[in-house]
C-alpha cells in the first residue's frame, strides 16, 4: 500500500511539472499590428459575395472574404496584402480582426476588377 502511495505521489509531481506553455499571444495588439503591417483602404466592395478590393501603396489587391464581416467602403485595413493566401486583417473602423484571402495584388483599376467579377460569380 505504501508502494501505491509513493508511486501516486510520484507520478502527480511528474505530472504536475508538466504544462501546456503558449509561446506565442493569444491576444493581438491592435498598435503593434498596424506598425508591422500593410495599410489599406477597401476601395469597392461587392456586398452580395463579401468580395472586395483594398487600395494599397503598391496598386490595388483582390480580397476574399472568408471572416463573417464583410468592410464597408473607405474603411482603413491592416493586412500582408502583397502575399497571395490567406491572412489575418485588422479593420481600424471596426475595430476587429478577420480573415482574408488575397487573391491577387498589385493590381490596377481596371484588373481588380475584372478579376473580383471573375471570382464573385
Amino acid at each position: 500500500m505504501k508502494k501505491l502511495y509513493l508511486l501516486l505521489i510520484l507520478s502527480g509531481v511528474i505530472l504536475a511539472g508538466c504544462s501546456k506553455r503558449v509561446y506565442y499571444e493569444d491576444d493581438i495588439d491592435p498598435d503593434y499590428w498596424m506598425r508591422t503591417h500593410e495599410k489599406g483602404i477597401v476601395a469597392y466592395v461587392d456586398y452580395f459575395s463579401g468580395n472586395y478590393i483594398v487600395d494599397t501603396n503598391n496598386g490595388y489587391a483582390v480580397i476574399e472574404a472568408w471572416g463573417s464581416i464583410t468592410p464597408r467602403e473607405y474603411d482603413r485595413e491592416y493586412g500582408n496584402f502583397s502575399n497571395p493566401g490567406v491572412q489575418t486583417i485588422y479593420n481600424r473602423e471596426g475595430g476587429y480582426f478577420t480573415e482574408g484571402r488575397v487573391i491577387d495584388s498589385w493590381l490596377t483599376w481596371s484588373e481588380a476588377m475584372y478579376l473580383l467579377e471573375d471570382i464573385s460569380e
